[in-house]
């Protein structure tokens, strides 16, 4: 049976894209281990469910969003991972994100087992909002050399999947953060109109729902704006991240909106579909926007529920394509308002979400992506389960 590290600088909570795909491969018969960062110390230190083993470093303590004082830790995580790699035994070593691919790249170098770079974003421009131009330049030319060194390169973006062969990279494929459709079709009407009495709702009630992180590149102060404006309109939001003080702040002030907490990945698939519409939108400046691949598209046209977003990389693109959607040519609390007037509709929605969910069965699904990633495996890395 051939193995398979993967390497992951969060604690794996889990994670949504390494779940699925550690999930994908290990019924096709590859055995996983997943050897996570828990740098605060919140999950248990390890954890074994079938052929999926999951291993959590806590002895390098850190905290998230830290900038140039957390980016300082990595080389500690580096380390230790090598450390408790070299207790393991496997033919390739999965790597998510940048920040996991150095430790990579030195056990590739040590043990001549594959190298694969799954880039959920494009890191360094993530890390335009954390770190000075002068440090992201040298993640850059990092990025630059590490990527030459792989056997396989895997993004969630087409948009970044394209700019790596631009560069000249390959092989390159793209395994977008798809949704599996049977996690909600299978949701009844009973569950739906269970969730909205929980939160005292009504079957008729407004209801625009944010599900996702806080981080600094999301536009959830407009979102904010418009639901002052719109006091017949029930605004729920879930998720944490550095704006989190600014979503309680406009909970306490605001009665139409409410902040939910953190949202488990199981229970995704129920909010989405009790939602009437879902919001997501990224600031336009920031330079990772049109390399972002969110969970929420997918999620919202495996739901057959309208996404209200901005025209940016593959949200765009796929809202563009699918008609799944509105597009806000500008993010201001006016256009989000005039936005979700136009869809109090009902037949506006149905026609939206529709559009959508005919999509997500014809392609934009987890089945259809996985396929990619197990040939990816078997073709061009030739490692069988």
């Amino acid at each position: 049976m051939n193995t398979v590290l993967m390497l992951l600088s969060n604690p794996y909570r889990p994670d949504v894209r390494v779940e699925r795909e550690a999930s994908i491969l290990t019924q096709a018969g590859y055995q996983v281990t997943i050897l996570a960062w828990d740098r605060m110390q919140e999950f248990s230190a390890q954890e074994q469910t079938g052929r999926l083993s999951i291993y959590r470093i806590q002895s390098v303590r850190s905290t998230y969003g830290a900038g140039a004082k957390q980016l300082a830790r990595l080389p500690v995580y580096w380390v230790r991972a090598l450390q408790e790699a070299a207790l393991l035994s496997y033919d390739a070593v999965h790597c998510h994100d940048l920040d996991t691919l150095p430790a990579g790249y030195w056990l590739k170098r040590k043990t001549g087992a594959r190298l694969i770079f799954d880039a959920h974003e494009d890191y360094p421009a993530l890390m335009t909002l954390y770190l000075p131009p002068v440090m992201v330049r040298a993640l850059r030319l990092l990025e630059k050399f590490l990527l030459k060194q792989t056997d396989l390169t895997i993004t969630a973006s087409t948009v970044l999947a394209e700019k790596y062969h631009g560069q000249g990279i390959a092989p390159v494929i793209s395994v977008g953060n798809l949704q599996r459709l049977a996690d909600f079709t299978q949701i009844t009407d009973e569950q739906l109109s269970d969730a909205r009495k929980a939160l005292g709702l009504a079957e008729n009630d407004f209801v625009v729902a944010y599900i996702g992180g806080f981080s600094r590149n999301r536009q959830l102060l407009p979102l904010i704006e418009a639901a002052k404006m719109l006091p017949d309109t029930h605004f729920l939001v879930w998720g944490d991240g550095h704006q989190r003080p600014l979503i309680e702040q406009a909970a306490r002030e605001s009665p139409n909106l409410r902040y939910l907490g953190w949202l488990e990945n199981s229970r995704v698939p129920l909010f989405t579909r009790m939602a009437d519409v879902i919001y997501y939108a990224l600031k336009p400046d920031y330079p990772g926007a049109v390399f972002n691949a969110p969970n929420t598209l997918s999620s919202a046209m495996a739901a057959g529920t309208p996404l209200l977003c901005n025209d940016v990389g593959d949200l765009g693109r796929m809202v563009a394509a699918t008609g799944c959607g509105v597009l806000l040519s500008e993010i201001t609390p006016e256009a989000i308002v005039a936005a979700l007037e136009s869809l109090r509709d009902p037949a506006v929605r149905r026609k939206l979400g529709m559009a959508g969910f005919q999509a997500a069965q014809e392609y934009y699904n987890w089945e259809a992506a996985s396929s990619s990633l197990l040939r990816a495996y078997q073709d061009t890395l030739k490692i069988q389960p």
